[in-house]
C-alpha cells in the first residue's frame, strides 16, 4: 500500500468516524428522549437500563444512517482535498479521479464489511429484544393466516396453531393428503406430533380415508413429512430482519406455502445490492470533483453529493417497496438503482473519458552551419 494511499484512507476514516459518532449520537439521544422513561419504568428505575436499551438500539441505528454517513464523509474529504490544493497536485503528477477513487479500496472494504455485519448478524439478534421491550419503532408481525396456519409439502397440507409452530411443538394437527393430482387420499387427525430424520412421528392418530372405509384410530403413525418448524418460524419476523442464511431456508422452503416468497427474494438481493450502493456513496464524492473546480466550487460538490444521496435513498425505497409487493422481479427491484449509481460513478469518474494533453511542439532542428566566436 503507497504512501499515498494510506494518507487517503485516513483522511476519510478519521472523518468518517467524526460524522458516525455526531449522527448517530444526536439520532441516539432523540431516540433515548422519546422512550427514555417508559425504558426506566419498565426496568423497575434503573438508571442501567438506558445504558443496556442504547446498545441494543444501536445497530438499527448504524445501519439506517450508514449510506447518507459514508457520503457526508466523502463529501468532507473531498472539499478538504480541494481547499488546500491537495487534489490539484494529484492531478498534475498524473492521477486520475478514477485513480483516487480506487485508491479508497481499504476504507470502503472497511465499511462494506461493517454493514454486512450489522444487517447479517446484529439487527438479527437484536429486533426481537427491542420488540419484546415494546419501546421502539419496531413493527410487531406474527404468521400472516392468525391463529392456525396451513402448510404444504410432500403432497400434504397441513394445519396446526400459529403458538405450536413458533415454539416449535406441534399439536392439534389436521393433515391432509393427496394424490399427485391434488384429489383427497385420507385426512389424519393428530394429539401432537414429534418431526426426526424420517419424518413426523403423529401421535394420538385418527385416520378418516376419502373413501367408504371406515375409520381407524392408532396410537402412532410415521408420516414422511419434511418440514423444519425453525423455517416456519421465521415467516412470522420481518425479511429485513433475517439474515441471509435465513433469507435462503426461507426460499428454499418456499415458504411452505403460507405466504409468497417475494419480498425474502427481494431482500436477499437488497442485502447485496446495498454494498454495492454503499460503496459507490463512499466514492461518488470524490468523483465529482472536477478539474477546472477550485475551492469556491466546495458548495456546488456539497449540493450535488447530497442530491445524488437522496434520489438514491428515495429511488431505492420505491423499488425495493415495488419487489416487496410483487410488482417487480426481486433483482431488478434490488439492482437497479445500486447498479445505475454504479455505472454513473464510474463512467462520470472518468472511466469512459479520453484522456486529455497539450501537444508538445517538435524541437526546431540542429542548425547546418555552426556560428564561432571570432
Amino acid at each position: 500500500m503507497s504512501r499515498l494511499t494510506r494518507y487517503l484512507n485516513r483522511l476519510y476514516l478519521v472523518r468518517f468516524a467524526v460524522v458516525l459518532l455526531a449522527v448517530a449520537g444526536f439520532a441516539l439521544l432523540f431516540d433515548l428522549l422519546d422512550v427514555g422513561a417508559k425504558v426506566v419504568r419498565r426496568s423497575g428505575g434503573s438508571s442501567w437500563a438506558l445504558v443496556s436499551y442504547a446498545l441494543i438500539r444501536l445497530p438499527t441505528l448504524l445501519t439506517e444512517l450508514l449510506p447518507m454517513v459514508a457520503l457526508l464523509a466523502g463529501l468532507l474529504t473531498a472539499a478538504d482535498l480541494l481547499r488546500f490544493r491537495e487534489l490539484v497536485a494529484m492531478w498534475s503528477a498524473g492521477l486520475s479521479r478514477l485513480g483516487l477513487a480506487v485508491r479508497l479500496w481499504p476504507a470502503a472494504l472497511l465499511i462494506v464489511a461493517g454493514k454486512l455485519v450489522l444487517d447479517d448478524v446484529a439487527v438479527p439478534a437484536t429486533i426481537p429484544t427491542l420488540r419484546a421491550l415494546g419501546v421502539a419503532d419496531v413493527k410487531t408481525v406474527g404468521l400472516p393466516t392468525g391463529d392456525a396456519i396451513w402448510l404444504t409439502t410432500d403432497g400434504a397440507v397441513l394445519r396446526l396453531p400459529a403458538e405450536a409452530a413458533v415454539q416449535g411443538e406441534p399439536r392439534d394437527l389436521l393433515i391432509l393428503r393427496l394424490d399427485p393430482e391434488g384429489r383427497l387420499v385420507e385426512r389424519l387427525e393428530a394429539a401432537r406430533g414429534e418431526p426426526g430424520p424420517e419424518g413426523w412421528l403423529l401421535r394420538d392418530v385418527v385416520r378418516r380415508p376419502a373413501s367408504a372405509a371406515p375409520s381407524e384410530r392408532l396410537d402412532t403413525l410415521l408420516l414422511p413429512m419434511r418440514i423444519d418448524l425453525e423455517t416456519v418460524a421465521l415467516m412470522a419476523k420481518l425479511p429485513r430482519e433475517l439474515s441471509i442464511a435465513q433469507l435462503l431456508r426461507v426460499i428454499g422452503a418456499d415458504g411452505y406455502g403460507i405466504g409468497g416468497t417475494e419480498s425474502h427474494r427481494t431482500w436477499l438481493h437488497a442485502r447485496l445490492a446495498g454494498l454495492v450502493g454503499l460503496w459507490a456513496l463512499i466514492v461518488v464524492p470524490v468523483l465529482l470533483v472536477r478539474r477546472a473546480e477550485r475551492t469556491g466550487a466546495t458548495l456546488a460538490i456539497f449540493t450535488r453529493g447530497l442530491a445524488i444521496g437522496f434520489a438514491y435513498l428515495i429511488g431505492n425505497g420505491l423499488m425495493l417497496a415495488r419487489g416487496e409487493l410483487g410488482l417487480a422481479p426481486p433483482a431488478v427491484a434490488a439492482w437497479t438503482v445500486p447498479f445505475l449509481l454504479a455505472a454513473g460513478a464510474l463512467s462520470g469518474g472518468g472511466l469512459l473519458e479520453p484522456r486529455r494533453g497539450r501537444p508538445v511542439a517538435a524541437p526546431p532542428p540542429p542548425s547546418a552551419t555552426l556560428r564561432t566566436a571570432p
